[in-house]
Formats: structure tokens, sequence, C-alpha cells
């Protein structure tokens, strides 16, 4: 034992969206500056933009990140303020954001072999 305390968990952030009809372009340029502001942010590990196969104007945007530190020095970085506001401008104000502790998880591609 080396008496270190165990490292926090990790944290992902879910949002769920509902974009303007036409502002679909504008959005995800802009999702995409503040996805480039995110990744150089520390704690940082990863970000995914998925849209609605349904219903189009739906989206879902999570970003996993080491700690809730790390998510909430970054939402508290002028530069996060600077860069969200042209993304939400695009949005309806029915959104949903949520943080949530990542537990154990499974891994490993288990699709059927094909032949």
């Amino acid at each position: 034992m080396t008496g270190q305390a165990p490292a926090p968990p990790r944290v992902r952030v879910v949002r769920l969206l509902r974009v303007r009809e036409g502002r679909e372009a504008d959005f995800v340029a802009a999702y995409q500056g503040v996805r480039d502001g995110a990744m150089r942010s520390p704690g940082h590990l990863r970000e995914q933009l998925c849209r609605s196969v349904d219903d189009p104007g739906r989206w879902l945007l999570t970003s996993e990140w080491e700690s809730l530190e790390a998510i909430k020095r970054w939402r508290t970085d002028p530069e996060h303020t600077t860069l969200v506001g042209p993304m939400n401008a695009c949005l309806h104000d029915d959104r949903w954001t949520g943080v949530f502790e990542i537990m154990p998880e499974s891994t490993g591609d288990r699709r059927p072999r094909q032949g």
C-alpha cells in the first residue's frame, strides 16, 4: 500500500439539445470552437456530438473529464463563456444538462463476428 488517495471518479457531461431549424450549420461550427477550447482544457478526455436519426432537430452532446474539478474549471474559464454563447444562440430553450460520475464499464467489441 502506498497510502495514496484514490483518483477522483471521471465524469461525463450530457446535454440534450434542440437546434433551431436552419441553424444547424451555425451550431456545428460553434460547437467545433467549444470542442477545440475544451480539448485545450486540463482534464478533458473526449467529446462527442450526435444528431437524432428520428428527429434531426434533437442533438446529444457528451464530454468526458478526468474529474468533477476539471469540468468545474472549464465551466468557470472565461474562454468557455465566450465560446458557448454562439452555440447556445442556435438552441431552443428546451435543453437539459447533467453531470454523471462514470462507473466501471465494459470494453471491447461485442459485435457478432462475420463468416
